[in-house]
């Protein structure tokens, strides 16, 4: 009777035995993944200041205005005043900034006049002329505004002259004062060149330059060969400033809305939209400028950093009764997530399946792997015939073995987005000139070979457009 029943007991842990080296069989989860990886599109503002050289609105008012500002030939018009006078410009106007978009503008003239008298009685006429000449610096305000229209405009007004000598006419013995008259014809005929300095500045037309630069920045630039990663930037709206003062030119601020995406491979096609929609008149223009460039974390290296940790390691549930050994550790992708299949032996035979979510961890600088837990089938399977692992105590000794640092990848693409964004030419007449405040994290993708982690490169770009 105790022999049978021993060797029935020997059988019965030999059975035992036996079931629990049975391999461990769950269904792997199918690899999948987006066909295309999408474009990282971010909302910035792309500054294109236009200054116009003041050197360059004096030539062309003086060029206007001619050398003969006005011309009186007659001593007998205006009541017969026994004035002939011609005003000329001794030397070119000057456009001097006062703030904001006020400037003053003097025109230095001279004024020769011929003056004198004449006097008609009892059938006799007696008169003496005499010429003199005298200069005087004429002053206007100028206030320049920018229109929804694309066109400049001014509100000009006299503010005075001064003298920078007296008109005087001796005849004789006497001095026959002009002051009086010549001001009064002064104050006449500044409106005339009131009229023609507002007619030469709203000539001034910024919609073809505005026309152009929407155009040129449509163009896809390569920002990195090696990665084939392009900037393609599609405008939304466009803006300006009111008109200001930037060292010796007026500066106008022109802001285009856009959203800059970065593509990797072939150069992306684009559609270039000619139309300019309205403009907006801002006070002000948020420099903000964002755009994404792709590093990429092989699966081969997640897998690499695991497994230096967690490979040939032994771990033990219910107080040492269970072991298992991690043998091998794979890493893919299905949808958003990521899959480690771990293959180990002891306690449990064979491959048990892990989910995860991709993320950044900005106080270690990392790309981790976080929310572990066993796929469904993996999940259900271990209820049945481990019980012991399916809680989450293995998931919490192997998360902290999925981490990689983007340390070095991060100060690599600071560099290259600098170095891209700086003093390049997106093409012949379109060059940029960003200034890098700020690089984070941005999404991470799921790729076929691994993760493609965005970084966002945030600051300012302003854009030189040679055409302008």
């Amino acid at each position: 009777m105790i022999i049978p029943r021993i060797l029935s007991l020997f059988l019965f842990l030999l059975l035992a035995a036996s079931c629990s080296r049975k391999p461990f069989l769950a269904q792997a989860p199918a690899a999948s993944y987006s066909a295309t990886v999408p474009g990282v599109k971010e909302v910035s503002t792309l500054n294109l200041p236009i200054e116009i050289p003041i050197l360059d609105i004096e030539r062309k008012i003086n060029d206007q205005l001619g050398k003969t500002l006005f011309e009186d030939n007659s001593l007998e018009d205006n009541g017969g005043d026994n004035l002939m006078l011609k005003v000329t410009k001794r030397q070119p106007l000057s456009i001097e900034a006062k703030g904001g978009n006020l400037f003053n503008i003097k025109v230095p003239v001279n004024i020769w006049a011929k003056a004198g008298y004449k006097i008609e009685k009892l059938g006799l006429s007696v008169s003496k002329y005499e010429d003199t000449e005298f200069d005087i610096d004429l002053n206007f305000l100028t206030r320049i505004n920018l229109g929804q229209d694309w066109r400049i405009s001014t509100s000009t007004t006299p503010n005075g002259y001064k003298w920078v000598s007296e008109p005087k006419v001796k005849i004789g013995f006497f001095e026959i004062p002009i002051t009086n008259i010549i001001e009064k014809i002064m104050d006449r005929e500044l409106p005339n060149v009131v009229k023609t300095v507002d007619g030469e500045i709203a000539k001034i037309n910024l919609k073809p330059q505005a026309e152009f630069a929407w155009k040129s920045v449509q163009q896809p630039f390569l920002m990195n060969e090696a990665y084939q990663a392009w900037l393609k930037v599609t405008p939304q709206s466009v803006m300006m400033t009111q008109i200001g003062v930037k060292g010796k030119n007026v500066r106008i601020g022109l802001g285009i809305t856009a959203v800059a995406e970065t593509f990797l491979g072939a150069k992306p096609s684009v559609s270039v939209m000619a139309t300019v929609p309205p403009l907006k008149i801002v006070d002000k223009m948020d420099e903000k400028f964002e755009v994404g460039m792709m590093t990429d974390i092989p699966y081969s290296q997640i897998r690499k950093i695991a497994m230096d940790q967690a490979g040939g390691k032994t771990y033990e549930f219910n107080d040492g009764k269970q072991k298992v050994t991690v043998l091998d550790i794979e890493v893919y992708g299905q949808g958003n997530d990521v899959v480690v299949a771990t293959t180990m032996s002891g306690a449990l035979n064979g491959k048990v399946y892990i989910k995860g979510k991709p993320w950044y961890d900005a106080a270690s600088t990392s790309l981790k792997i976080k929310d572990l837990d066993f796929d469904l089938d993996t999940k259900d399977k271990l209820l049945k015939t481990a019980d012991w692992m399916a809680h989450g105590k293995f998931l919490k000794m192997m998360e902290p073995y999925f981490s990689v640092s983007v340390a070095s990848q991060l100060e690599e693409a600071k560099k290259m987005i600098k170095e891209n964004l700086t003093g390049n030419s997106m093409n012949k007449n379109v060059r940029l000139n960003g200034n890098l405040s700020e690089l984070s994290p941005g999404p991470i993708y799921v790729t076929p070979n691994g993760l493609q982690a965005v970084i966002l490169a945030k600051g300012k770009l302003d854009i030189q457009v040679s055409g302008l």
